[in-house]
């Protein structure tokens, strides 16, 4: 018996033995509603197509490696992401996307650990926290991190939920300044400057090609930060993370 015929025999019994025996209670058979099941069969169906996806995702995207630092470091992460207010699978994706889950990961630019933290970045942050080594405890650099991120959801507070992620994550790539650029943009061009769509757009506009559109947003002739080349790491970095995050929140 196919899966779909299966189940319309359930919800149909499922909807008739009820009536029968109030029926044989009254004395006589109550007349018996036409069962819909159909749409309730495509949206099993479809449920059970997507676990498949799923797990076929988990098995085969993601290598053993993958999982044994994810269990490992789930404590600090879930510590940590709870106390900030910030969903952990959001946490796990950004690892994912900033070192692989390498703890000794260096970036060119001098970015180290799992978190990626830049070594001026460690240091402020050493002196608000009681965190001495950020670049070489991968514990102290997730909780640092992590910390990190929400001071810069902090700078978005007027977005909403999803694009206030995307803006903080943007920010934590290139710095908050750039996409404060990016939002006088968006804003001069009649755009939402508390939507990254908007802001992603406007990140493009931030290098010397467009002095005139400058000239236009700011006083001065030029953004406020200095002219900006590195938006399409930042782009690839909040589109992954992001698309990764929705992932993992479906996954785990």
């Amino acid at each position: 018996m196919k899966l779909k015929d299966f189940l319309k025999c359930l919800l149909l019994w499922g909807s008739v033995f009820p009536l029968l025996f109030a029926g044989c209670r009254n004395g006589s058979l109550a007349s018996l509603p036409e069962v819909q099941s159909d749409s309730l069969i495509y949206r099993i169906e479809q449920k059970i197509k997507q676990k498949q996806k799923f797990t076929f995702i988990k098995e085969n995207y993601f290598d053993d490696k993958f999982y044994r630092k994810t269990k490992k470091y789930f404590p600090i992460i879930r510590k940590y992401s709870k106390r900030y207010g910030i969903d952990w699978h959001l946490i796990i994706a950004q690892i994912y996307k900033e070192s692989r889950f390498n703890e000794n990961a260096l970036s060119h630019r001098g970015a180290v650990g799992l978190m990626q933290i830049m070594p001026y970045t460690a240091y402020e942050i050493t002196k608000e926290l009681d965190f001495e080594f950020i670049t070489q405890d991968p514990r102290e650099n997730i909780s640092a991190g992590i910390y990190h991120l929400y001071k810069q959801l902090a700078y978005f507070p007027n977005a909403d939920y999803e694009n206030r992620i995307k803006l903080a994550l943007a920010a934590y790539n290139c710095g908050p300044a750039r996409v404060f650029d990016a939002q006088d943009i968006a804003e001069y061009m009649e755009g939402n400057r508390n939507e990254w769509s908007a802001v992603r757009t406007s990140l493009t506009k931030l290098t010397g090609a467009d002095w005139k559109l400058h000239l236009e947003v700011w006083e001065m002739g030029v953004p406020n930060y200095g002219y900006f080349y590195g938006y399409e790491e930042t782009i690839d970095y909040v589109d992954d993370i992001y698309a990764n995050y929705d992932l993992f929140s479906k996954i785990f």
